[in-house]
């Protein structure tokens, strides 16, 4: 029982200190899950176009964004993966101006910051906090503390001492006949056994983004994987060369993997190459994981990398962004990941309210033992 009373403070102390951040984390999630679908049906004008023909080069689309914005460069660019879905162009860095233009015609559509859009600011408040890598690190931490709690919980679900094994089917239901602070009790002990696993693997999963390097690390060791290399850097003294157009480096990076382009990274340093990001059709991940690396200044191939031959290490690590996001299953494990993501509000708010009902019997019990002396109450002009 001292062991439990132990194990009782540590899981409600840290739901008391992290939980605001976890609901925070799980009602974002639930709705960026289908962000693209959202801001499809919020900008039509900026991510869809009708179909007319053949797509212009790129080439063309990226000159008339630098002769639009040329104080600001462009960072990358999202390939439309239907007919029907126009380029993103991200200026400066990953969540800077976001720029779209027409396939067919080379128009540019608009522009907005990130923060600027509904779903755009919800993925900035998921991610970081609105704040960066401060942001980052305290909703990593926030996930580490989440593993503690699910498995804290599922200690005092447990019954003690494993005595009334067979009874364990009453952690599962919800008493609502009984009186109000029995349901929620219930409904907190319930909740929590339904959705420990998802909330283990969300947790662990979002450990594994924000705190990136020790996972990687982690995950190669016990798999004795070899590292994934650095990328590859442009030598700058190619640059009297003569370099192939941006579309013949896709055109060349198509026949070298089958799957299709679904980022373009372009090189912000003299040293950076330019990196064509494909999706094989075997992978989980909704960018794809496979990355040909060319030389900026002549076009020639650096490295190639196939996500399908990478070291066990890296394949493992790769699967857990679209296990995070809850694309490995189709739109039933999305759909579960919305609603897993209500799950840590409801836990929230009926632990919190048991440990209110918990302080205020404390409270009432001191009080009832320790009444007021009658002197006192006359001094106070009580009879």
């Amino acid at each position: 029982m001292k062991t439990r009373r132990i194990v009782f403070n540590l899981h409600l102390y840290i739901g008391l200190a992290a939980g605001l951040f976890v609901v925070l984390s799980g009602l974002t999630g639930s709705m960026i899950v289908f962000r693209e679908e959202i801001e499809a049906l919020l900008h039509p004008e900026l991510m869809e176009t009708a179909v007319s023909g053949e797509r212009v080069p790129l080439e063309a689309v990226l000159n008339a964004v630098r002769e639009a914005y040329p104080d600001d460069t462009v960072f990358s660019v999202r390939v439309p993966r239907t007919p029907e879905q126009t380029y993103l162009l991200k200026m400066n860095e990953p969540h800077g101006l976001f720029v779209y233009a027409d396939p067919y015609s080379g128009k540019l559509l608009g522009a907005h910051r990130q923060e600027d859009t509904f779903m755009g600011w919800v993925a900035l408040l998921h991610a970081e906090l609105l704040i960066g890598e401060r942001g980052k690190t305290i909703l990593g931490v926030s996930a580490l503390l989440l593993i503690c709690m699910s498995i804290t919980g599922f200690f005092l679900w447990w019954p003690p001492n494993g005595k009334g094994i067979g009874k364990l089917a009453r952690g599962f239901k919800v008493g609502w006949p009984a009186p109000w602070k029995k349901v929620i009790f219930d409904l907190h002990r319930a909740s929590g056994v339904y959705t420990i696993v998802f909330l283990l693997i969300i947790a662990f999963t979002g450990v594994s983004l924000v705190f990136n390097k020790v996972v990687i690390e982690f995950t190669n060791f016990l798999t004795a994987s070899v590292p994934r290399p650095a990328p590859p850097h442009s030598d700058p003294l190619g640059a009297g060369g003569m370099i192939l157009p941006l579309d013949d480096l896709l055109h060349q990076a198509d026949r070298i993997l089958s799957g299709p382009t679904t980022w373009i990274n372009l090189p912000q340093t003299p040293e950076a190459p330019l990196v064509v990001r494909k999706k094989m059709p075997e992978e989980f991940h909704p960018n794809g994981r496979s990355f040909i690396y060319f030389d900026q200044y002549t076009g020639g191939v650096l490295r190639i990398e196939n996500a399908l031959t990478a070291p066990s290490g890296t394949r493992i690590y790769n699967f857990f962004y679209p296990l995070h996001i809850g694309m490995v299953g189709g739109a039933f494990t999305r759909i579960l990941q919305v609603i897993i993501g209500f799950s840590p509000l409801v836990l929230f708010v009926t632990g919190y309210l048991m440990w209110r009902n918990r302080t205020k019997t404390r409270v009432y019990k001191k009080t009832s033992k320790n009444p007021v002396p009658i002197s006192h109450k006359a001094a106070q002009g009580k009879p």
